[in-house]
C-alpha cells in the first residue's frame, strides 16, 4: 500500500479525484465537526500552556538557583533531567495509551503538570541541597505529566484526523510556539512584579484551567471500548529499520532546533554588543518565523506526500544557515562571498532561513514514523497511533 492510496479512502460512490479533494480540504474550520474543531482548539490551548510551562522558568530561575546554593552544573542537571524523563516515559506512555485510556492519560497529565509548577512555586522557602533535591524531584514529576499529555494529545489528534496529521502538526505548533516566545518575558514580569512564587502559580493555575476545558470539551475515545484496550506493538515497530533512521533524524531535529539556545546569546553580545532588548527581538524574529509557516508545511506535507523530500531538503537548508549565521570562514576567508566583517544583517539572515528549514524539516516528519507504522503492518488505531507518539516525544526528547 503506498502513503498517497492510503492517504485517500475510495468508496464506491466518488472518484479518486474527489476523495482526495475530500480528504485534503477535510480539516477546516468550515469542514470539521464542532466535537473536532473543540478538541483541536482544547489540546492546542494545552500545549501552549505546557509549552510556557516549561519555559517560563528560563529569564529568572538560573540566578535563583545560584544564590540558593546549586551549582551552574547543577542548574543544568535540573534543567536536563527534564529531557531525561522524558525520554524514558514517551515510549511507556506510548505503548501504554490504549490500555490506560488516552483522554484518562491527556487529562491526568494536565492535572500533573499544573500542579507540580504550584509546587515548584513554593520552593522559594528552600535553601542549598534542600532545594535542589526538591527542584529536581519537581522537574521531574512535571517531565512525567507533560510526556503524558503530550502522548495523548497527539495520539487522540492521529485518531481524530488520521490523512491531515502534518497539517495539524503544523497548525498546533502556532499554540506551541506561542507558548515557548510568550512565556519568558511574562515570566519575567510576573517574577519583577510578584517574586518567585507568582510565575509557577500563575501557570500551574492555567494549566489547571486547562484542565478542566479539556475535561468537559474533549469527548470520550474510541480506545475506552473494552474491545481496543489493547498496548501497542512497541517492539515490533522498533524492529524496522526505517523506525530506527527516522527517529534518529528526529534526535537531529531536536538538537537542530535547540543547540543555539545557549550559546546565541553570549555570540550576539560579544561580537556585536548588542543590548538584551535587541538580543530578545532576534530571538523573537526566529521563533516567529518558524511559528507562522508552521501550517504552511504541514498542509504541503499532506497534500504532496513529500514527507522524505521535506526532510532533506530542510536539513540541507539548515546546514546552509548555521554557516550564515557566524558567518563561517568558508564563506568569508575562503571564496570569500563576505566581508570579514561580519555585519549583523548576515546572521540575522542564517537565523530567518533557520526557521523556515526547521519548519520544513520537523513538520513532515511525524507522517514518516506513521506511514511506516502502516507499511510495517500495524493497524490504524489508538494502540499504534500512541506507539507512534510516544517514539516520537521520546527521541525528540534526547535532542
Amino acid at each position: 500500500m503506498s502513503q498517497k492510496e492510503d492517504a485517500v479512502p475510495v468508496n464506491d460512490t466518488e472518484t479518486l479525484e474527489e476523495g482526495l479533494e475530500r480528504t485534503l480540504t477535510r480539516f477546516s474550520l468550515r469542514k470539521a465537526s464542532k466535537i473536532e474543531i473543540l478538541t483541536f482548539i482544547s489540546i492546542g490551548v494545552v500545549n501552549f500552556a505546557g509549552f510556557g510551562t516549561y519555559s517560563i522558568i528560563s529569564p529568572f530561575f538560573p540566578n535563583e538557583a545560584i544564590q540558593r546554593g546549586a551549582s551552574q552544573t547543577v542548574v543544568g542537571v535540573i534543567f536536563d533531567c527534564y529531557a531525561v524523563v522524558a525520554f524514558l516515559s514517551g515510549t511507556v506512555f506510548g505503548k501504554c495509551v490504549a490500555v490506560i485510556g488516552s483522554r484518562f492519560m491527556l487529562i491526568t497529565g494536565i492535572f500533573v503538570t499544573g500542579c507540580a509548577s504550584i509546587l515548584f512555586g513554593f520552593l522559594d522557602y528552600m535553601e542549598g541541597t534542600t532545594f535542589v533535591v526538591f527542584c529536581i524531584a519537581i522537574r521531574t514529576t512535571e517531565a512525567l505529566g507533560v510526556s503524558a499529555y503530550a502522548t495523548a494529545s497527539t495520539t487522540i489528534l492521529t485518531h481524530a484526523f488520521p490523512n491531515d496529521v502534518a497539517k495539524v502538526m503544523g497548525i498546533l505548533e502556532i499554540f506551541t510556539g506561542v507558548g515557548l516566545m510568550a512565556c519568558p518575558p511574562i515570566g519575567g514580569l510576573l517574577y519583577k512584579i510578584g517574586g518567585f512564587r507568582l510565575p509557577f502559580l500563575s501557570m500551574g493555575g492555567l494549566m489547571l484551567s486547562c484542565g478542566v476545558i479539556v475535561w468537559i470539551l474533549v469527548p470520550p475515545q474510541a480506545d475506552e471500548r473494552e474491545e481496543e484496550k489493547k498496548s501497542g506493538a512497541l517492539l515490533k515497530l522498533l524492529k524496522v529499520p526505517t523506525v530506527i533512521l527516522t527517529c534518529g533524524i528526529v534526535v537531529v531535529i531536536a538538537a537542530a532546533m535547540s543547540y543555539l539556545d545557549p550559546i546565541l546569546q553570549p555570540f550576539l553580545e560579544s561580537q556585536f554588543s548588542l543590548s538584551p532588548t535587541t538580543i530578545g527581538l532576534i530571538f523573537l524574529l526566529r521563533s516567529a518565523v518558524y511559528t507562522v509557516l508552521a501550517p504552511l508545511w504541514g498542509w504541503l506535507a499532506d497534500k504532496k506526500g513529500a514527507s522524505r523530500i521535506m526532510t532533506s531538503v530542510g536539513m540541507v537548508t539548515f546546514a546552509v544557515s548555521c554557516l550564515l549565521i557566524g558567518p563561517s570562514p568558508v564563506l568569508t576567508e575562503y571564496i570569500h562571498i563576505f566581508p570579514n566583517a561580519k555585519p549583523l544583517w548576515i546572521t540575522i539572515v542564517g537565523l530567518v532561513i533557520m526557521a523556515v528549514a526547521m519548519g520544513v524539516e520537523y513538520s513532515p516528519v511525524y507522517n514518516e514514523l506513521l506511514w511506516t507504522a502502516r507499511d510495517a503492518g500495524l493497524q490504524e488505531n489508538i494502540a499504534t497511533f500512541g506507539v507512534v507518539s510516544g517514539l516520537f516525544y521520546s527521541f525528540f526528547a534526547i535532542g
